[in-house]
């Protein structure tokens, strides 16, 4: 029978790799939503995805065909990071095609999740990462629960009034909001948040908006007056 990854949750082992941050992630869940292994090493992801995987199948006892479905962290965060995870679990559900099922959650909305754990009841928060100069990626929190991932601007943060969180994720633009309290990214806490996965029939990265390309014209760039 062919599993209907819309309508069924992660069949076990899952395999979670993420590579949004500055550090790659990878875990191993088993059938009662625990972890069997995790892993995370630090560095450019072409160097480290690989050898992190390695190590989180060989503390599981598993490996790569034993794998029944996938969790992978949709973005934002690392393009570099992001798109190495896709294109590896690509190649991977097609060499074990009984593992191609996937799931995905946002690793803003995840942190936003978590914050509202072990801060119950918080309203009318807002948590950021960097995204490009003079914006930002944004979750707003209200009642205790996150809501959309957004795009928020420089000057709609500085007039937020409530509580300001910011994620660093990778080497950015700009310094971290005044007043933000730093969070940590704990994609180890995955398994407190499992109700945001998102099924998907692909690899499916998120986009913070559409990419405009304006036509080169051969003037001399001047600064303005």
């Amino acid at each position: 029978m062919t599993l209907n990854p819309r309508t069924t949750s992660p069949c076990a082992p899952t395999l979670v790799i993420d590579g949004s941050g500055s550090a790659v992630f990878a875990g191993v869940l088993g059938q009662d939503g625990k972890w069997l292994a995790i892993s995370e090493q630090d560095g450019t992801p072409l160097e480290s995805l690989f050898p992190t995987v390695e190590a989180t199948l060989k503390i599981a006892q598993l490996s790569l065909s034993d794998l029944r479905s996938f969790i992978y962290c949709e973005g934002p965060g690392s393009v570099l990071g992001l798109r190495l995870c896709a294109m590896a679990i690509e190649t991977w559900s097609r060499l074990n095609p009984e593992s191609a099922h996937y799931y995905a959650y946002n690793s803003l909305q995840l942190t936003a999740a978590l914050i509202c754990v072990d801060t119950p009841n918080l309203d009318n928060a807002l948590l950021v990462s960097d995204w490009k100069k003079g914006a930002w990626n944004a979750v707003k929190i209200n009642q205790g629960q996150p809501g959309p991932t957004e795009v928020a601007d420089d000057a709609m943060i500085a007039d937020w009034t409530g509580p300001l969180y910011h994620l660093p994720q990778r080497k950015g633009w700009q310094k971290p909001p005044t007043g933000a309290t730093t969070v940590e990214y704990c994609p180890q806490r995955l398994a407190e948040a499992l109700n945001r996965l998102k099924p998907t029939e692909d690899v499916e990265l998120y986009a913070s908006g559409i990419n405009v390309f304006q036509k080169w014209t051969p003037e001399r760039h001047r600064a303005p007056n």
